[in-house]
């Protein structure tokens, strides 16, 4: 977990993500960012601009940063062009870089105002900095206190676009252990509050770090070891609850898809389409990872829902799989899966409340997609599982692969 080791944590600012709530999307296509954006040194914090054309982010232990390879971290940026990101630059205006410790932890919507930090672990820190574009120049930075922010340990700060409230990341008397997660709102004439403890349905005795919150302020986004993962740092989201900045819904890992058995934060999340982060999993600094989004047609019935994993082997048994995958070209049942499938027509005979959904995850085509699914249908239907219990969806956009992959779900 080399992120935590060496850096401070900064949060990033995201304010054209739209609520997603659960099982409302799927990730997919991941892939690690051109050399145009990583580099030899460590990057994070990834910030997308609200017209799309720039990628903000963070680098570390790099020669090419001001004052070289151990003065602090400085604020990079790539241009999107037709052909893909071009090579990022450290040079900004309003002299955001310096030799300590830079991050960009904010923007408005309409892309005008940064917030951002420029300090070192030296300085006590007392508040962020805030500049705006005017015509083409960028404005001289303007200091804005927030008292009780503790800078002297592991710190990340979130601040919304409409700047009436930050989420941040540090370690405080308070603490249930290493890192909890804080929130300040602004007060009526301007001034900011103390930070508050955001309460322990969301921190543990580990870390919870790196908070990212959706544009309408219901869906946090956050890294943490404390919270069953896959591995080191894992990425989690929780929605608020009562409009409280205190209370909030049990956290939901985002999967395998987006993390691994490293450490893996700073993820933000753009209206349905992509999302970004940074994982150390190809190595020991971190990279930053775009994965694309899809969303999810929900065809849950009021009161329904997906069988979880435990549910699913206490309705099969264990070890029964729920994918069925095929070799290029191929939509004829193997020997095997047609073993599968009967056993599974066999298991859920007469549990009439539970349905079969099958959807299609990776494909060659649409045609062979539709063939897949129509063998399984009729085999399943041969096999005792009417067609009104078996529903067939192509989720759109699937993975495009050399071979075919169709998932098993159950529905109660």
């Amino acid at each position: 977990m080399v992120m935590k080791i060496f850096f401070w944590f900064f949060l990033l600012c995201g304010w054209s993500c739209m609520r997603l709530t659960a099982q409302d999307v799927e990730f997919y296509a991941l892939k690690k960012l051109p050399a145009a954006v990583n580099s030899a040194g460590e990057e994070g914090l990834p910030l997308l601009s609200p017209d799309g054309r720039a990628l903000f982010f963070t680098r570390s232990l790099y020669a090419g940063n001001n004052g070289g390879k151990f003065s602090g971290m400085d604020v990079w940026y790539s241009q999107a062009t037709q052909e893909g990101w071009n090579n990022s630059t450290n040079n900004l205006p309003s002299k955001i870089n310096n030799q300590g410790h830079n991050a960009l932890v904010g923007m408005s919507a309409d892309g005008n105002t940064r917030y951002f930090i420029s300090t070192s672990l030296n300085d006590r820190m007392n508040g962020i900095d805030v500049t705006k574009r005017i015509s083409n120049y960028w404005s001289r930075p303007e200091f804005v206190p927030v008292p009780g922010i503790d800078n002297q340990r592991f710190l990340g700060i979130y601040v919304s676009p409409d700047f009436d409230v930050m989420l941040i990341s540090m370690k405080a008397p308070d603490s249930q252990g290493e890192e909890d997660l804080y929130f300040s709102v602004k007060g009526s004439s301007g001034e900011w509050s103390a930070p508050k403890n955001m309460g322990t349905t969301l921190n543990t005795p580990g870390f919870e770090i790196a908070p990212f919150l959706s544009a309408d302020k219901r869906r946090l986004y956050f890294a943490s070891n404390g919270h069953k993962g896959e591995g080191d740092a894992d990425i989690f989201y929780s929605e608020r609850l009562y409009n409280s900045w205190e209370t909030w819904s049990v956290p939901v890992n985002l999967g395998k898809e987006v993390n691994s058995k490293k450490f893996d934060a700073y993820f933000s999340i753009y209206g349905d389409s992509v999302a970004y982060f940074a994982s150390n999993r190809e190595g020991r600094l971190s990279d930053l990872y775009e994965v694309r989004v899809a969303p999810v047609r929900s065809v849950l019935a009021s009161g329904q829902h997906y069988l979880s994993r435990d549910e699913y082997t206490r309705a099969l048994g264990a070890n029964v799989s729920s994918d069925l995958s095929f070799p290029a070209g191929a939509a004829t049942l193997s020997p095997p899966q047609k073993e599968l499938l009967f056993f599974i027509a066999n298991k859920l005979q007469l549990k009439k409340d539970i349905l079969i959904h099958l959807v299609v995850k990776e494909q060659e085509n649409e045609n062979l997609s539709s063939a897949r699914l129509n063998a399984i249908v009729k085999y399943l239907n041969d096999a005792g599982i009417g067609k009104e219990r078996v529903l067939v969806e192509q989720v759109e956009p699937v993975a495009t692969a050399k071979s075919g992959r169709v998932e098993i779900r159950l529905i109660e």
